[in-house]
Order: C-alpha cells, then sequence, then structure tokens
C-alpha cells in the first residue's frame, strides 16, 4: 500500500462546475474529519464535500447529496485501484446550473480523484537500520562516500575521532569492512520506519 507525502489539490472544471479535488494524509479518522472540517472552511458555501477514506482496514465514502453512489464510491474505488492507505480524498464541488447526469457525475468525480493523485508524491513504509560508524579522520572521505551512496548520514560527531549517525536499508558492514581494511564495522542502534518516495 502507497501513502502520500503531502496534500495536493486538483482543479476541473465540466460544464461550469468547479471540482477542487485535495487528496491528504490521514493516520485516524479523527484527522480526516478535522482535514474535511478545514476544507469546508477553505472552500465556503460549496454545493457538495464529498469524501472517500482508506485509514488502515477502514474504507468509508460519502456522496454530501449528491445521488447515491455517484460520487463517494468512485473516489473510493480510485483510492483502492491505486493502492492508497492513510489517505482522504475531498472533492469540492461548486454547482455551475447544468445537471451532468448520473454518468456524468460518477466521471467527474472519477476524475477529479484521479488528478489529484497524478499530481501526488506516492511513498512506501520502508523498514531502515540506523547505525553509527567511528573512524579516524584518515578515513572520513571513504567513509563519507560510501555513506553518501548507500545511506543517509543522520548526524557527524568531530572528537578525536569522527562519529557518523546513519540510515541504511542495507547492511553496510562488509562496505566498511573492505574500505577499512577490516579495522571498522558499523554498530546497529534500532529499526526505524520510514517512508521512501516511488515513482507512479
Amino acid at each position: 500500500m502507497y501513502h502520500i507525502k503531502k496534500e495536493v489539490i486538483s482543479e476541473i472544471e465540466i460544464k461550469k462546475s468547479k471540482f477542487f479535488g485535495i487528496l491528504s494524509p490521514a493516520s485516524s479518522i479523527d484527522e480526516a474529519r478535522e482535514i474535511l472540517s478545514d476544507i469546508r472552511k477553505r472552500y465556503p458555501n460549496a454545493t457538495h464535500y464529498c469524501t472517500a477514506m482508506i485509514i488502515g482496514n477502514i474504507q468509508r465514502s460519502n456522496d454530501d447529496g449528491e445521488p447515491s453512489g455517484t460520487a463517494g464510491l468512485p473516489m473510493l474505488e480510485c483510492l483502492r485501484h491505486k493502492e492508497l492507505d492513510n489517505v482522504v480524498m475531498i472533492v469540492v464541488r461548486y454547482f455551475g446550473g447544468t445537471l451532468l447526469g448520473t454518468g456524468g457525475l460518477v466521471k467527474a468525480y472519477q476524475q477529479s480523484t484521479l488528478s489529484a493523485i497524478a499530481l501526488a508524491t506516492l511513498t512506501i513504509p520502508v523498514e531502515t537500520g540506523q547505525y553509527e560508524i567511528t573512524v579516524p579522520y584518515d578515513l572520513i572521505s571513504r567513509v563519507e562516500n560510501l555513506l553518501q551512496k548507500q545511506a543517509v548520514i543522520i548526524d557527524r560527531q568531530y572528537h578525536e575521532q569522527i562519529t557518523f549517525v546513519y540510515q541504511s536499508e542495507n547492511d553496510l558492514a562488509s562496505q566498511f569492512q573492505e574500505i577499512t581494511n577490516g579495522h571498522y564495522a558499523p554498530l546497529y542502534q534500532k529499526t526505524l520506519i520510514v517512508e521512501k518516495e516511488v515513482a507512479q
């Protein structure tokens, strides 16, 4: 399942009706409700605020006055199809005076949802380790070069020797053994879950 990095907003217009698609990360139902409340304030006097959310095992949708099954459920199906989790999708509609019919509404809400998803940066939760390695100053460039290619450096501590604190998905022990002639090895600190960006 994919997460999204941050809120994104799409905007489409169909027969003078404006649809604003807001896709936001949400880790709980309460957070999703707060986001909806905020959207109502940011987009006042809209005709409809239709919602769909997937948060863990919870999947909900709401047509907010649109004909049953024409808004929330099509939005939810888009979220399912794209394998999203911990998200709330809100489509705000400002009615333009022309009825779209049930088929037109389904298409409009799907299009608004898919447009927002296309704008999102997707991430996946990845288990990573946090490590530290302490080396003499003459090995800084070799160690730093390795870490910049295969890890994320969190901290550098300068004392009699330099200590690098870093995160990596892979055990770099063999690489450190190689570049330090077997003299230095990383120490495991803890396991973390981090969000890694993925291409759509």
